[in-house]
């Protein structure tokens, strides 16, 4: 039963049927470019909501949460991809 759960979950995203991300995950996430060459930045995570994915990003002090950026992309996933989402509420 799990097993067809995801596998719906899976064609729905797939689809493009889920194509909308909430607000707290809008914008992307543009935390800078740092100093000259890029220095003092590090990466991190931030969701597009065009395309429905983590991506990286990367930011120079912080990479706060509240502003669409996680520090790892799970973290990411967790509360921004609506697949991820999805079988998190059915889980539950």
């Amino acid at each position: 039963m799990k097993l067809l759960l995801i596998a719906v979950v899976i064609s729905i995203h797939t689809t493009g049927f889920l194509t909308t991300a909430k607000a707290k995950c809008d914008p992307m996430y543009d935390g800078g470019r740092g100093g000259p060459g890029g220095a003092n930045v590090k990466a991190g995570w931030s969701f597009n909501s065009r395309t429905n994915h983590c991506e990286t990003v990367m930011y120079r002090s912080r990479c706060p949460p509240p502003q669409n950026c996680f520090l790892t992309k799970e973290q990411c996933e967790e509360n921004c991809d609506p697949l991820v989402l999805e079988m998190l509420k059915q889980i539950q």
